[in-house]
């Protein structure tokens, strides 16, 4: 059974994958904040699920280790980008915004429906998550925009004009307890397409990351992500 600590355990996914996780992986520690950084010798795979300003906690813990990651942290812009890169200059690190296998699925019907349909329809995205979620837009809208060539237009209010051609509308709704969902529009002259995934339980993201932990423990050293673990 692969041997595994918890960064960020006393968080909302934290709590929820020290629950869910047992008997599927040897739990040996928990990390959260103000706690001594000092990894077991035993432990195989580190999961994070914290958020980016714990990050610089979490180099901590590992510096001095090769032990791999595996980390769902939403938000990473240019010094986490670096991090990881560090990180997995000495380990496998495996890192998904999001890490339902659904998503994955989803951002391959984004680039077929994109290539098929070409410059024809215009792109909007809308995402859903709970009340108490900090960022926006989601780590994983982020990404699911990456298969869009358009230039991204965050939200619209007031005299916005016409639609420019080349352009990607996206807007965050922020409520409730949703665990997520993100839902893409294509809209042409006459007909509409829309590809949707809706996470009804946050155990999805617990078993991708369990998934995760036993794929990048016996990896070679670098950085991995859903592509490299599905395809």
């Amino acid at each position: 059974m692969t041997r595994v600590a918890i960064f960020g355990s006393a968080g909302r996914m934290g709590r929820l994958f020290a629950s869910q996780a047992s008997g599927k992986l040897e739990i040996v520690q928990t990390f959260d904040k103000g706690d001594n950084y000092k990894l077991n010798s035993s432990v195989e795979v580190v999961i994070d699920f914290s958020q980016i300003s714990a990050w610089e906690d979490l180099d901590t813990l590992l510096d001095g280790t090769d032990v791999a990651l595996v980390s769902g942290t939403t938000g990473t812009e240019v010094n986490e980008s670096r991090l990881l890169k560090k990180w997995a200059s000495t380990r496998p690190v495996f890192y998904s915004s999001n890490m339902s296998i659904g998503i994955y699925v989803l951002g391959k019907l984004m680039k077929v429906a994109t290539d098929m349909l070409g410059d024809s329809f215009d792109h909007e995205l809308v995402e859903f998550h709970h009340r108490n979620k900090k960022d926006s837009p989601s780590g994983t809208a982020l990404s699911l925009l990456e298969n869009w060539p358009d230039r991204v237009v965050f939200g619209r209010n007031g005299d916005s004009g016409e639609r420019e051609p080349g352009t990607a509308g996206v807007h965050s709704v922020r409520g409730g307890d949703v665990a997520g969902e993100h839902h893409l529009y294509f809209l042409g002259d006459g007909e509409r397409l829309t590809i949707s995934h809706i996470a009804t339980d946050r155990k999805i993201f617990v078993a991708g990351a369990v998934r995760a932990a036993v794929f990048i423990k016996k990896k070679p050293v670098g950085l991995y992500g859903m592509e490299d673990m599905l395809e």
